[in-house]
């Protein structure tokens, strides 16, 4: 099974159903109907056709949290071949891209959560001679914060750290 498959097996959509039927038709646009124009008979094919190719993008798009809920449905092998067809294949290399997007979306959001955390701010005043005006134009502690993201980032022109980078986030055996 390829990893586009499990994210189709896998996901909650009722069109999670139509690879089978797409395939069918893709092969033999009349099946099941008659065919009374030719348009007919391309439509059906061509639809089919994208189907095959664009199905895995719409589920892996339905699931909430894709990189949790994919989490250990793959297998390094199927990860390998996914990394390796989508040189060749420019659908298999738009939803790698869509899934590298996620990953360092989810890189930026867990960074972003740690900046955005903000400490108690003591409004206590030590003596009467305290200046408590003097750090009024000063930026606050909080807005100088600098956080760095705790993954590497990853260069997508290198087969084996994207191999290896969707291995680690889908925890493939």
């Amino acid at each position: 099974m390829t990893l586009e498959e499990k994210i189709i097996n896998n996901s909650k959509i009722r069109q999670n159903k139509l690879l089978r039927a797409a395939n069918i038709a893709s092969e033999k646009p009349d099946t099941g109907v008659k065919i009374l124009k030719k348009g007919a008979f391309y439509l059906i094919k061509d639809a089919a056709d994208i189907t095959k190719q664009y199905l895995a993008h719409l589920c892996y798009g339905s699931y909430a949290e894709p990189l949790k809920e994919l989490k250990g449905k793959f297998t390094q092998a199927e990860i390998i071949d996914f990394v390796g067809r989508a040189k060749e294949e420019k659908n298999t290399n738009q939803l790698l891209n869509i899934i590298l997007t996620d990953i360092g979306s989810t890189q930026v959001t867990s960074v972003t959560e740690i900046v955005e955390e903000e400490q108690e701010l003591d409004l206590s005043i030590d003596d009467d001679i305290e200046d408590v005006y003097g750090d009024y134009e000063a930026e606050s502690s909080s807005s100088k914060v600098e956080s760095t993201s705790t993954t590497e980032s990853v260069d997508v022109t290198d087969a084996s750290g994207v191999i290896n980078k969707l291995i680690e986030v889908f925890n493939a055996k």
